[in-house]
């Protein structure tokens, strides 16, 4: 065949056999690839437990969680921070959410104008816990839309299988617990949340 012969090259069976073989390959590396999600942004799950006894699920009346031990949470922060939080003398008012979630839609904004005109006693911390992560569902990343809604405070990144909420006794969303300085559980709550609801939170927890 001749070498300046491009037609013929490529009536050739076999130059098409390599061809699709060649474009077959180079597709799987791009799927690879893009499942992967490259370094585009941060994770928005990552390992998580709670080391010791599980809470009850919340909903029973009187709550069987007020008094007893909350687990310890061993989590990364959004920020790629690892944590291990147990008693450490740190009350803890814990809020979790889901990005996908109306009412959590609209009550993230509500805390952060909460936190705003709030003094938070030092000893006192709220953490918000971005859980239920699923990518085909509306708000998604939830890392963003926390960062866009300005909540300054810590972030933890549930599991995949939502360990850290399935822990905690979570019922529905928003969801919160209150951890006193000594690790025991004062309050737990459900629901949309007003001002005063925020207001009693962060009393139970002093």
């Amino acid at each position: 065949m001749n070498p300046n012969d491009t037609t013929s090259f490529w009536k050739s069976p076999m130059t098409w056999v390599i061809a699709v073989i060649f474009l077959a390959g180079f597709g799987g590396i791009a799927v690879a690839i893009s499942a992967s999600g490259g370094d585009d942004g941060p994770p928005e799950t990552a390992f998580a437990e709670v080391l010791g006894d599980s809470l009850p699920p919340f909903g029973e009346s009187p709550d069987p969680a007020i008094g007893t031990t909350a687990p310890t949470i061993s989590a990364q922060t959004v920020d790629g921070e690892r944590l291990q939080i147990d008693a450490d003398g740190t009350a803890r008012v814990y809020g979790f959410f889901a990005h996908w979630c109306p009412v959590c839609q609209s009550e993230l904004p509500e805390v952060v104008s909460w936190l705003d005109d709030t003094d938070l006693p030092a000893d006192v911390e709220v953490v918000a816990i971005s859980t239920a992560i699923d990518s085909g569902r509306a708000n998604y990343p939830p890392s963003e839309w926390f960062a866009e809604e300005g909540f300054t405070g810590t972030v933890l990144l549930d599991s995949d299988d939502s360990d850290l909420a399935s822990g905690f006794g979570l019922p529905a969303f928003p969801y919160w617990v209150v951890v006193d300085g000594d690790g025991t559980v004062v309050n737990r709550v459900s629901g949309a949340l007003d001002r005063p609801a925020f207001d009693a939170l962060l009393a139970s927890a002093s």
